[in-house]
C-alpha cells in the first residue's frame, strides 16, 4: 500500500546564524517524490548519507526488484534478512497485532489484482478477489531472529510503514551528524525535527481531499512525525462507484469508510504510517475510541466535511482549521 502525498509542508524558512548551513537534497525513491532539508554545520553530508541510506533501504525492501530481500521471500522458504529489513518487519507485523489487522503488510495480492492507480485498474470478479483475501493475513508471515518465511501463498508490501521507518532512521542520521533542525518530506511522510525558531514549531498543511492544490487544516509540531493516509490520490470511479486504494484486509474491497483522510501526529514515524492506514480502514466512530484508549494524536476529515481531532493530539500540536468549507467538531 502506498501512502499518499497529503500533507504538504507550508514553509521551510532559512535560519540565521554565522555557523548555520542551509542544505537541502531532492530525490525520487521509494515510488514517491522525496525532500530533506537539514540546518547546521554538517548538514549536507548529514542529508546526503540519509539519502543514500533511503536508496539502500528501497533495494532491499522493493518487491519489483529481482535481488531484493523481499524477492527472496516470494518463494516462501526461508530466508535470511538484514538487521535493516527484519526490524522494518517486526515493527509492521507488531503494528498488525496491534491494529488487529486493520494495517496488514499482506494486503499485496490485493493491490495486484485491483491495480488501482495504474493502466489496467478494474473492478475484479468477486472469485479472484476471494482468492487474493485468501493469502491475505499478517500471521503468515513467520519472522525468527532475521530469518523469516512467508505461508499460505502470503505477498509481502512494506509500502505501507517502509517511509515511515525511513523518516525515522534519517532522524538518528541527522542526528549522529549534529543536526538538530531538519525537514524530511518523504512522500505523504513529514518529519520536524527540533523547532523553526526558539518559539515556533514547523507548520505542516494537510491536504483538502477535493482540492489537492489546498488544505483545509495545519498542525504546528516539533520533533515529532505527520503522516495522512488518504482516499484521493489513487482512485477510479467505475459504474458511478468510487474505488481507492486502501484496502480492507477483511473484505478485499476498498475500506468502505465514512472517512476522506486520517493524519496521525507522532514521535515514531512508522508507527504513524501504520496507523493512519488502520485509522481509515475502521472508519470515524471506531478510530475515534481505539485513539482515546490508546492514546493517540489525529485529525479525522469525514466526508460530511467535518473535521475532528482526537484528544492526544494538544499535548503534541497547535492545530488550526483553515477552510471555510468544513466544520470543526472537537
Amino acid at each position: 500500500m502506498k501512502k499518499i502525498i497529503a500533507a504538504a509542508l507550508l514553509a521551510v524558512l532559512s535560519l540565521t546564524g554565522c555557523a548555520e548551513q542551509e542544505y537541502s537534497t531532492s530525490f525520487y525513491a521509494m515510488d514517491t517524490f522525496m525532500t530533506i532539508t537539514a540546518y547546521g554545520s554538517k548538514a549536507q553530508q548529514a542529508a546526503t548519507e540519509a539519502e543514500q541510506y533511503i536508496n539502500s533501504l528501497e533495494a532491499k525492501i522493493s518487491r519489483t526488484r529481482k535481488n531484493s530481500e523481499l524477492s527472496a521471500l516470494a518463494g516462501g522458504e526461508p530466508a535470511e534478512l538484514s538487521e535493516d529489513t527484519a526490524e522494518l518487519l517486526r515493527t509492521a507485523l507488531e503494528m498488525a497485532e496491534q491494529t488487529d489487522g486493520r494495517f496488514d503488510p499482506t494486503v499485496a495480492a490485493l493491490s495486484d489484482l485491483w491495480q488501482i492507480g495504474k493502466e489496467g485498474q478494474r473492478v475484479p470478479d468477486s472469485a479472484d478477489i476471494a482468492q487474493a483475501l485468501g493469502t491475505v493475513g499478517y500471521r503468515n508471515i513467520r519472522l525468527d531472529g532475521t530469518t523469516a518465511q512467508m505461508t499460505g501463498g502470503a505477498k509481502l508490501d512494506l509500502g505501507g510503514i517502509g517511509k515511515g521507518y525511513a523518516a525515522d532512521r534519517t532522524v538518528e542520521i541527522l542526528k549522529k551528524n549534529g543536526v538538530k533542525r531538519a525537514v524530511i518530506a518523504l512522500g505523504g511522510n513529514i518529519y520536524a525535527l527540533g523547532s523553526r525558531s526558539r518559539d515556533q514549531g514547523w507548520k505542516i498543511g494537510i491536504t483538502d481531499p477535493d482540492k489537492a492544490e489546498e488544505y483545509v487544516a495545519t498542525v504546528e509540531i516539533s520533533d515529532t512525525s505527520v503522516v495522512t493516509t488518504g482516499d484521493y490520490e489513487r482512485y477510479f470511479e467505475q459504474d458511478g462507484k468510487r474505488y481507492h486504494h486502501v484496502f480492507d484486509p477483511e473484505t478485499g474491497y476498498p475500506a468502505e469508510s465514512d472517512l476522506r483522510s486520517v493524519t496521525v501526529v507522532r514521535e515514531q514515524s512508522a508507527q504513524a504510517d501504520a496507523l493512519s492506514t488502520a485509522l481509515f480502514v475502521m472508519g470515524y466512530e471506531a478510530a475515534a475510541e481505539y485513539c482515546e484508549q490508546n492514546d493517540i494524536a489525529a485529525v479525522f476529515i469525514r466526508a460530511d466535511h467535518t473535521i475532528c481531532t482526537s484528544t492526544a493530539l494538544e499535548r503534541c500540536a497547535v492545530f488550526e482549521v483553515t477552510s471555510a468549507e468544513y466544520r470543526y467538531e472537537k
